[in-house]
């Protein structure tokens, strides 16, 4: 993803999820981005382009062992 998409992209989850969120870039990967809030990975934003449209999907991971803390 190009950098303009990623800002647009941090701007709308921080409006609309959590003012801490921020994507970071991935080595070598250039359709998606991570998730990360208050220093810890918690997903990926997918690009996703389909029959001429684009869309973005936000994947979270949640682990057991947070859940049990």
């Amino acid at each position: 993803m190009n950098p303009e998409t990623v800002k647009r992209l941090e701007t709308y989850l921080k409006r609309t999820l959590n003012p801490g969120i921020t994507l970071a870039s991935r080595p070598r990967v250039t359709d998606s981005v991570e998730v990360v809030i208050g220093g810890e990975h918690v997903g990926l934003v997918y690009l996703i382009e389909d029959e001429g449209e684009t869309s973005y999907q936000l994947e979270v991971t949640i682990l057991q062992e947070d859940l049990d803390g």
